[in-house]
Formats: structure tokens, C-alpha cells, sequence
């Protein structure tokens, strides 16, 4: 996770480097090239003028700026001395030697940084080669201050990307540790749940096998518990399968509208017989139309689970009762219990993958633990919720409220119903 967490890290902050980088650069050069673009643009101004001057054979001195230096070179190469220029510049003339006609370039001198061009133009009846030096330190100064300034800037962003980097790699490998987390959980609560009933399989396996001569029905005591520890384990493998298609997130299959009293009918009828079965009294009274868009088949099972924790953690002559309501906008399916009943502290855990009050009692019971996540999965789906509630009177009320209108364009896919 170490290193997952440095990788991404080092990702985020060359990104950010990257982009800094390319930022500064592109401010620089778009800069740089404004700035040269305005001096090559007075340089060429300059030279305009002369070349105006001249033509009209005019005959006045060269156009002074005080930026520029004006070199004027005699047809042999000598410096043509009507136009003198300084010592300083006189010293070193071979620093300034004619290049290409035309031609724009920056040469450094002394320190000091030009712009230079060079042309011809008729003196009379000479011709004279002429050299503009347009001094540019000014600019260079302004560039290398933004330089600078972009230099340093960019260190300071860097240093702060690294931060955000660092609270950027936290955030995702955040989800990506509680999942593996979670599927570490995940795999010792499933590894721990198969063990006992593979035990069990085992061991009365193993004892068949002890003494191979004797008859099925006289071995019963060694074959019931193996078969409903394989049932078991077959229910734990289906719910799982369920989850982790939920996990995986697909669509439901399609939504459609329908009355859910027809739902509460449909379970009504076969729990009332269950419930008779095992000296229960089971309680179901249709009330008014309740229409709300869902899935039929996930809605049935979801009603499946609750009414199987119901019958299975209430006593003989208890009562379990199934209420459906609405609101407004919301379908409400109550199924209340005066069973054993959940402790306060638990009420928000019950909905939790593999959690049980009392694990050796729903082992018994045939539980696997994942019932009340599959139902919390399918509310979820139909953007409704679901939770659990001690009764005053003993016993647990399990609500969920479905909207009527379901807007949850994109959900999970659909469950095969638990076995």
C-alpha cells in the first residue's frame, strides 16, 4: 500500500510539475517573443527613416535615438568617418562585422546586449553599408527579472503541489485501503463461516466411512447434519454471489409499476401457512392501493429475508405482523416481530455482511449472516432505505421506505433470489 500510495504520489506531482513547467516556459516565450517583436519593429522604424532621409538626398545628419548606434561602412569595408562613432564602440568594430543584408540578430558587446540590422543606401553617388545597433539591456532586464520571478514562482508552486499531491494520493488510495480492508474482513468472515460446516461434513463423512457395511437409514444421525451443513453452505455461497454482483454494479432488470399490497398478498399466503406450521401467529392487513415503480422479484425477496429473521428468532405462539403504507411520495413495509429482539448498540451493525448477535443460535437457525445486507442492497437500489428498531414491547421492527417515483437512473443488478 507503501508503495501504491509513493507511485501515485510521484504521479500527482510530475503532473503538476509538468504543467508548472510548460506554464512558465510558454510565459516566458510569448514574452520574450512580444518583446523582441516591438524592438525589431523600432529597429525597423530606424531604418525607415534613414532610408527616407537619404532618398530625398537630404542633407542632414543620421536620426538620432539614443538607443541606437549607426555604423557606416565606405564600399572597402573602412569606416566612413562623416559618421564617426564613439571610442567605445570604435575599439572593437570587428565585433560588428557586415553580415547577411537584411538580416535581424542580437550580439552581446562589452556587456551590453543589441539588436542589429544592416542594409544599403546611395550617399550620392556611393554606396554606403550601413549597420543599426538598437541597444536592448532594458529589455534583457525585464526578461531575465520575469525570469526570475517565474524561476522562483514555479519552485514555491512545485513545493506546494508537492503538498497537494501528497493530500491527493490520501484521498484515493483512501477507498482503495478500506477496500482492501473490507476484502480482507470479507474473506476471514467467509473463511470462518465455512469452516464449521465443512468440519461438519467432515467428521460425519468420516465416520460413515468407519463402518462401510452398515445401512443408510442406521447412519442417519451421521448424514442429516452433513446435509444441512451442504444446504448451508450452498445458501452462503448464492448470497455471496449476489453480493458480489452488487458489488460489481450493474442495471436492475427493468422497473415497473405495481401495487406492492399485491406483493404483501403474495407473501401473506405463503407465511401464513409457516407461521401456523410452527404455532406462530402471523398478522397482514391490506390497507390502501400503494403504488410505487420497482422490480417485482427483488422486492419479493427482500420481503423473503425479512420474514424468514422474523419467523426464525421468534418464539412459539409469538406474533409477526406485516404492515404496508405510504406517504406522499413513499411506500413503507413494516415487518414487526415480538421475538428475541436486537440490542441497541447492534441496530446499525445488523445490516453489516456476516454479523450476528448470536452466532452458535442462527447457525442452528441456518443462517449465513448476509440476509439483511442483500435486503439493505436491494433498498439501496431502488433508492429507498432500510433499518432496524427495538420494540418497547419486545421484538424488532425492520422498516423500508421506498419511493414512489424511482430515480435512480443507474442501480445494480438484479439478484437471483436467496435459497
Amino acid at each position: 500500500m507503501k508503495k501504491t500510495k509513493l507511485r501515485i504520489l510521484l504521479t500527482y506531482a510530475s503532473i503538476f510539475f509538468v504543467i508548472i513547467c510548460l506554464f512558465s516556459m510558454s510565459i516566458f516565450m510569448f514574452v520574450s517573443h512580444n518583446q523582441m517583436k516591438k524592438v525589431d519593429t523600432d529597429l525597423q522604424l530606424f531604418k525607415n527613416a534613414i532610408l527616407r532621409v537619404y532618398d530625398n538626398d537630404l542633407h542632414v545628419a543620421l536620426p538620432l535615438n539614443p538607443k541606437t548606434i549607426t555604423i557606416v561602412r565606405e564600399e572597402d569595408g573602412k569606416l566612413d568617418m562623416r559618421f564617426p562613432v564613439s571610442e567605445f564602440y570604435e575599439e572593437s568594430l570587428k565585433m560588428f562585422e557586415p553580415f547577411p543584408l537584411d538580416e535581424v540578430k542580437t550580439v552581446a558587446y562589452k556587456g551590453g546586449h543589441y539588436r542589429t540590422t544592416r542594409f544599403q543606401l546611395m550617399l550620392g553617388e556611393e554606396l554606403r553599408d550601413v549597420q543599426v545597433l538598437y541597444n536592448i539591456d532594458s529589455d534583457i532586464r525585464v526578461l531575465n527579472s520575469l525570469k526570475s520571478i517565474l524561476v522562483n514562482g514555479s519552485i514555491l508552486i512545485i513545493f506546494a503541489s508537492i503538498m497537494i499531491s501528497y493530500v491527493l494520493a490520501n484521498r484515493t488510495i483512501k477507498p482503495m485501503k478500506e477496500s482492501i480492508e473490507k476484502e480482507r474482513a470479507f474473506l476471514q468472515d467467509a473463511s470462518h463461516e465455512l469452516r464449521t460446516p465443512i468440519a461438519v461434513i467432515q467428521s460425519r463423512l468420516e465416520g460413515l466411512l468407519r463402518n462401510p457395511e452398515e445401512k443408510i437409514i442406521d447412519r442417519y444421525e451421521y448424514i442429516e447434519p452433513a446435509l444441512r451443513e451442504s444446504r448451508r453452505i450452498s445458501r452462503m455461497v448464492s448470497n455471496l454471489m449476489i453480493l458480489t454482483r452488487a458489488d460489481a454494479g450493474a442495471t436492475l432488470d427493468k422497473m415497473e409499476r405495481f401495487d406492492l399490497r399485491k406483493l404483501g398478498d403474495d407473501i401473506a399466503i405463503i407465511y401464513g401457512e409457516f407461521a401456523a406450521i410452527q404455532n406462530k401467529k402471523f398478522v397482514y392487513t391490506p390497507k390502501e392501493e400503494v403504488i410505487i415503480e420497482g422490480n417485482y422479484e427483488n422486492l419479493h425477496q427482500l420481503l423473503i429475508i425479512l420474514m424468514d429473521n422474523a419467523l426464525k428468532y421468534t418464539k412459539d405462539e409469538g406474533v409477526i405482523e406485516l404492515s404496508i403504507t405510504s406517504t406522499k411520495d413513499k411506500g413503507i413495509i413494516r415487518v414487526l416481530d415480538n421475538g428475541v429482539g436486537i440490542k441497541e448498540e447492534n441496530l446499525d451493525k445488523v445490516f453489516t455482511r456476516f454479523f450476528r448477535e448470536d452466532k452458535a443460535r442462527n447457525r442452528n437457525n441456518g443462517g449465513t449472516g448476509l440476509g439483511l445486507s442483500i435486503a439493505k442492497w436491494i433498498t439501496d437500489c431502488h433508492g429507498g432505505t432500510i433499518r432496524a428498531e427495538r420494540r418497547k414491547e419486545g421484538g424488532t421492527m425492520i422498516e423500508v421506505q421506498l419511493p414512489k417515483e424511482n430515480k435512480l437512473k443507474t442501480a445494480k443488478s438484479s439478484p437471483e433470489k436467496e435459497s
